[in-house]
């Protein structure tokens, strides 16, 4: 059987003992089901997984979902998002390379949003003198919501947001603008065509999410894909979504990670929100490997 270090205040654990290149037996994965939900966001290091077995033990947890960015899929398994900056014999990046920019949970702007998603890290970003890049950022949105006063919960309740993967789209395209304006990294991001955009229409969310496994309530709103609160003036949709915004990304709700070869790292998007952290550039390379578990209909 594994072994569970906590990690965080109230995200964030790391299991040793379990070997993912190995059949993982009933009693165990359900043990570590447990676990997972529990901390919301677990990391299983020092794995030497193929995809197929990537995609088989995330698969026990339920349908994994091919992202709407085809030229981001791994060649021959639809089911693994590619995140990386090395570019191909085209010159062209081989993977997603600027994903992560905005705090998000990962397909918050489907119908069926994300239940959790997988991680695994093939090559990392490693400075001259050792240090790792590429860190990544998790905060609780189930702790955050705990800490919210009263009146604020009150004012909530029943309240939905649209979550839009346009919006996103748009908001990606404009930071890239300004930071190419002012001098940073150049990324030409391959529009979607218009079938690709019709696969993911605009939905709406409450913004008090139940999870569906744990009973915990959370806040189900971030910066890359809600568009608005439904039904109240656009002034104040922006002011409530700012505040819980700053709210959520609060230090005492947040856990960093810093990758190693052969990490899986897996979060539980119902539960938490993360962020990227762009702070390398080639030739230092990152390749990563993600998988993720359609969920049920926010209620």
């Amino acid at each position: 059987m594994f072994e569970v270090k906590k990690l965080g205040r109230h995200l964030g654990a790391e299991v040793t003992g379990l070997d993912l290149s190995q059949a993982v037996d009933e009693a165990t994965f359900q043990a570590f089901s447990k676990v997972f939900f529990e901390n919301e966001v677990v990391v299983i290091k020092n794995q030497k997984i193929t995809p197929e077995q990537h995609i088989h033990f995330t698969k026990r947890f339920g349908i994994l979902e091919a992202h709407v960015r085809k030229e981001s899929r791994h060649e021959g398994h639809d089911e693994i998002f590619v995140l990386s900056n090395i570019e191909g014999p085209d010159g062209k990046p081989i993977g997603a390379i600027d994903a992560g920019r905005f705090w998000h949970s990962d397909l918050s702007y489907k119908e069926h949003p994300s239940m959790l998603s997988a991680l695994y890290s093939v090559e990392i970003p490693v400075r001259e003198d050792g240090r790792v890049l590429g860190d990544t950022n998790y905060a609780s949105t189930t702790a955050a919501y705990e800490a919210l006063p009263e009146s604020m919960k009150t004012r909530l309740q029943g309240l939905q947001s649209v979550h839009s993967y346009a919006f996103y789209r748009n908001k990606n395209r404009q930071a890239q603008k300004e930071e190419a304006a002012a001098g940073g990294r150049v990324i030409e991001e391959k529009e979607l065509t218009e079938e690709q955009l019709r696969s993911v229409p605009d939905v709406s969310s409450p913004i008090v999410r139940t999870h569906p496994v744990t009973g915990k309530k959370g806040l189900f709103v971030n910066e890359a894909h809600t568009s608005h609160i439904v039904g109240i003036p656009e002034s104040e949709s922006k002011d409530i979504l700012n505040e819980l915004y700053n709210h959520i990304i609060q230090e005492e709700f947040r856990f960093k990670h810093t990758w190693g070869v052969g990490d899986l790292l897996m979060w539980d998007n119902c539960a938490a929100q993360h962020k990227a952290t762009f702070d390398y550039r080639l030739p230092l390379r990152r390749l990563m490997y993600r998988t993720t578990v359609r969920g049920s209909v926010p209620f």
